[in-house]
């Protein structure tokens, strides 16, 4: 299949199972939230744990509790930019442009369904304010009041995305101005970005794992692979379980998670980018790497797929079948249906893409050709 063809075309698959393990967590989010809220009678959101009744519903509230799922897309982007950001090819403007045409086509594809969807069901159809909101992805901002497009909730990470695609190439330039390495100007950068906005009222911390991603992209070969030698892969597997439990539970808030996960997540980067380790190998193989692959389709579409087995249930759900047999049964049909409409977006809006560019260089360049050359860190082009 052609697909599958694309899959080991060049392409760090390690990366792309990391991809896929993102949009996993982030369909886990919807899917358990929204079966919790809808069949259970415990919407996530404004129940808390504590106060589920059951185990069993304690399970699926730690299956929705995932949202970190976003900040792994967050780092993955983040590196990929740092490194063509720093490529010695690198033109501000063609730059722009590719990361337009890599966003804009599937999100519009994605924003028509969600709408035709959302009439569908009787959504209210949005007003022309709030449709140029999100066409900007200012639904982002909870403080300008714009909301989310029905179904298309999710692209407020976009805005994250877009900002920081206009403007990391900026803060690299000002640091070579200031006479900073990339890594120090990314450092200064991601605090600004991250907690300046707080002054303001503004809540943009999200950009921490934007800037943790490109911070990874500022390392040599070697201290990449310092950094995946760090700590065992069976260790990084138990400490990823324990951290998210732990938030999961409250022993942890928002701020000790941000920076737990980020050091987590640069460890496992590295060991994706090293190739090396038990780890890299699972995250490469092909079912990963191929829903990788698709992923930014999937992510976009996937509620679409969720609401429409949720609406289909009382076709094919036995009444008395007890807890897990349908719970099982619409996590297939959903996950299944968010494949499908992910690899049809896909083959419609971004394999013209991918078709015209080649992959971006992921492997880092060495400690003594950043030392003969620190503006060279890589001669990939946008992914």
């Amino acid at each position: 299949m052609w697909l599958s063809a694309q899959v080991s075309k060049k392409r760090n698959q390690s990366l792309d199972g990391i991809r896929a393990v993102a949009v996993i967590l982030t369909f886990n989010v919807h899917f358990f939230g929204g079966y919790l809220a809808t069949f259970r009678g415990a919407n996530p959101n404004s129940v808390p744990l504590a106060s589920l009744p059951s185990l069993f519903d304690k399970i699926l509230y730690w299956l929705y509790h995932s949202h970190h799922g976003v900040s792994i897309f967050f780092i993955l982007s983040g590196f990929l930019i740092s490194k063509i950001s720093q490529s010695a090819d690198c033109v501000y403007l063609t730059f722009i442009r590719n990361r337009i045409v890599r966003v804009y086509p599937a999100f519009l594809l994605a924003l028509v369904i969600c709408l035709a969807g959302g009439a569908s069901i009787g959504a209210q159809f949005p007003d022309i304010q709030t449709l140029i909101g999100n066409l900007v992805f200012l639904n982002a901002i909870p403080s300008l009041g714009i909301p989310g497009i029905v179904f298309n909730n999710v692209t407020w990470s976009l805005f994250y995305e877009m900002v920081f695609y206009l403007l990391f190439p900026v803060v690299l330039l000002i640091g070579r101005w200031a006479g900073l390495p990339a890594i120090a100007s990314t450092i200064v950068g991601g605090l600004i970005f991250a907690y300046g906005p707080l002054q303001f009222g503004m809540d943009l911390r999200s950009f921490i794992f934007l800037f943790v991603g490109a911070g990874v992209g500022c390392l040599s070969r070697e201290q990449i692979e310092r950094v995946a030698n760090i700590c065992p892969d069976v260790a990084i597997v138990s400490i990823y379980l324990l951290t998210t439990t732990l938030f999961t539970l409250g022993y942890i808030i928002d701020w000790q998670f941000t920076w737990l996960f980020s050091g987590l997540s640069i460890i496992v980067l590295c060991k994706a980018v090293s190739k090396r380790g038990a780890l890299a190998r699972a995250l490469s193989w092909r079912p990963l790497a191929w829903l990788g692959m698709i992923s930014y389709s999937f992510y976009l579409l996937h509620s679409v797929a969720i609401v429409i087995a949720f609406r289909a249930r009382r076709y094919f759900v036995v009444s008395d079948a007890g807890d897990v047999v349908p719970l099982v049964i619409l996590a297939a049909l959903s996950f299944a249906g968010a494949v499908l409409l992910a690899l049809i977006s896909y083959l419609i809006v971004e394999r013209f893409y991918f078709a015209k560019r080649a992959p971006v260089s992921h492997e880092a360049p060495s400690s003594a050709v950043l030392a003969s050359d620190p503006a060279r860190v890589s001669s990939g082009r946008t992914e």
